[in-house]
């Protein structure tokens, strides 16, 4: 039995490719990194820039709230990208020049939390496909803080203040 090439063992499970279980593959796994690590910092960039334009205090605080869950999120997707062997690149994502180019201060905070939600729904969807643990700890905790950054933002504009 053990020469017939057709025969499966559960032994032999953890050799075949994770896309076979549902499970993204090493390299998707690194698309998906990178293309969180070049949405995060843009919203760096575009907290860093909009705080010299904020009306009030309570905005800038806002923005620099956000603007350090950004900057962990950067920090945790390279290490993450580190600790699968991939070197991280330097991209910015265009998300930052379209939303700085948005003069109305709260229109562009509202810019500002659909690229929140598109990431939250980016990681939202993928998590259930990820493997790796130490990868999923970290999207899960980057998931929470957009999710309470978009809410936050809202509770903002809803207020206008």
């Amino acid at each position: 039995m053990a020469d017939n090439p057709l025969y499966s063992s559960p032994c032999s499970l953890a050799e075949t490719d994770p896309a076979y279980h549902g499970f993204l593959t090493v390299d998707e796994v690194r698309d998906l990194l990178l293309t969180l690590l070049h949405a995060e910092r843009a919203g760096v960039r575009v907290c860093h820039l909009s705080r010299r334009d904020a009306p009030t205090e309570r905005h800038r605080r806002l923005l620099r709230d956000i603007h350090r869950d950004e900057a962990k999120s950067c920090r945790g997707l390279i290490d993450n990208l580190k600790s699968l062997g991939f070197e991280p690149d330097n991209v910015v994502g265009d998300f930052a020049e379209k939303c700085l180019a948005i003069a109305n201060f709260n229109e562009r905070l509202q810019f500002l939390n659909r690229g929140q939600g598109w990431v939250a729904k980016k990681i939202a969807g993928a998590l259930p496909r990820i493997q790796q643990d130490k990868v999923q700890r970290q999207l899960a905790g980057m998931l929470k803080d957009h999710q309470d950054n978009i809410a936050t933002v809202n509770a903002v504009l809803e207020n206008k203040s």
